[in-house]
């Protein structure tokens, strides 16, 4: 008799979880800015990374940067902007500019050449000792 409200408690529990999830969509936008802004000393590893501001330009204010997914080819790095929208909120309907910074870290000594999904023509080189 017990287990029947414990059941009833887990399942709208469980439920209000995945309502939460229905508000958040993902997808790609183009990168409209990447500031170079430094190098670091030294990361857990050893090793020396790089650091830039992202900037993405959102039509309103329910959008956000996720994350800044790398995919890498060799020693060249493609950079792509992936957004979040909550689409249960109220937004404010004006061009907003996100900014996030992000860490290239590479795996070993060399060259390599990030470039970035949304400006064209750019390639940063970044050569690790």
């Amino acid at each position: 008799m017990k287990t029947i409200p414990l059941l009833l408690a887990i399942l709208f529990f469980a439920a209000c979880s995945k309502e939460a999830d229905n508000c958040s969509q993902y997808g790609w936008i183009p990168i409209q800015g990447a500031k170079y802004l430094g190098k670091s000393s030294s990361n857990v590893s050893g090793q020396n990374g790089v650091f830039y501001d992202v900037s993405c330009i959102f039509n309103n204010s329910c959008y956000a940067i996720n994350k800044i997914v790398a995919s890498k080819d060799g020693d060249t790095v493609v950079l792509k902007a992936e957004y979040i929208l909550n689409t249960c909120t109220v937004c404010t309907q004006s061009f907003i500019t996100q900014t996030k910074t992000y860490s290239f870290v590479p795996p070993g000594d060399g060259t390599y050449y990030l470039k970035w999904d949304g400006i064209a023509n750019r390639v940063d080189t970044v050569t690790m000792p």
